[in-house]
């Protein structure tokens, strides 16, 4: 059977092909396979340089990691002894309130052999409290 638009066109489908461009045509308009850039163009930016640098990247990152460390262990460092330091201030103004304390009780405490109390001792302690306003005011 003929077809009206296209007399030379047959029922048989064998030559109605239609050749399309592609890689897997071989012919002469087909394009070559991309092989990379050719010359010193991007010399560098292939596959190993992308391995170096991101391996510069992880010694980077692990450098910069240790850095932080040792601020923190520094840092930490200065804490502590900052603690030790105030413990022991802490401690030392404990020691002499209780010494002072003590002094004060030994003091008020004293008798006489009636059961009075000494006013000897306690001037002392009245005269040591005008002498310390004295020297802090």
């Amino acid at each position: 059977m003929v077809n009206a638009k296209n007399p030379k066109a047959s029922n048989a489908g064998s030559q109605n092909k239609i050749k399309h461009k592609g890689n897997s045509g071989g012919g002469a308009g087909a394009k070559p396979p991309f092989k990379g850039f050719k010359g010193g163009a991007l010399k560098g930016h292939g596959k190993g340089s992308f391995v170096k640098s991101k391996e510069d990247l992880k010694k980077q990152r692990a450098e910069q990691f240790r850095q932080r460390q040792e601020a923190r262990a520094q840092k930490q460092k200065e804490l502590e002894e900052q603690r030790a330091k105030a413990k022991a201030e802490k401690e030392e103004k404990v020691k002499q309130y209780k010494k002072k304390r003590l002094e004060r009780t030994k003091a008020l405490s004293k008798r006489t052999q009636r059961g009075q109390p000494l006013m000897k001792d306690r001037m002392q302690l009245l005269l040591k409290q005008i002498q310390e306003m004295k020297k802090n005011g």
